[in-house]
């Protein structure tokens, strides 16, 4: 299952590329594959310390069992990608976004250090 969850991470992330790369962006789509991989990449790592994080669809209750659970500290660059949530701000059956584009940069670097952080935790164990 964590090779499954892996893979759903990774085809969220390379949609937010997709998406990045067209002439007009959406960036309540990009915030939201964005979260949605790292939900993915969190959960990955919870399941291979088989913690049990059903009916957790938070990036920063994620963390916080992670961290909780385990020895697993994150990096100063999780801050930004816990910021996301926060960023999506619900308005029924759409997303306002409150975000500085020219910061996509500075996430999405967050982001893939994040990957690499959880793939090098996987392994090690």
């Amino acid at each position: 299952m964590r090779e499954d969850l892996i893979t759903l991470a990774e085809r969220e992330l390379n949609e937010v590329v997709t998406l990045l790369n067209e002439s007009f962006c959406d960036d309540g789509l990009v915030f939201y594959h964005l979260r949605n991989g790292v939900l993915y990449l969190l959960k990955a790592l919870a399941e291979e310390y088989n913690l049990d994080y059903e009916g957790i669809e938070s990036i920063s209750d994620l963390v916080a069992l992670i961290e909780r659970k385990t020895t697993v500290k994150f990096p100063e660059y999780m801050q930004p990608i816990i910021d996301l949530e926060e960023i999506m701000i619900p308005d029924d059956c759409t997303t306002s976004i409150c975000y500085d584009p020219d910061m996509y940069g500075d996430i999405l670097d967050a982001v893939e250090s994040l990957k690499e952080f959880v793939e090098k935790e996987i392994e090690s164990l």
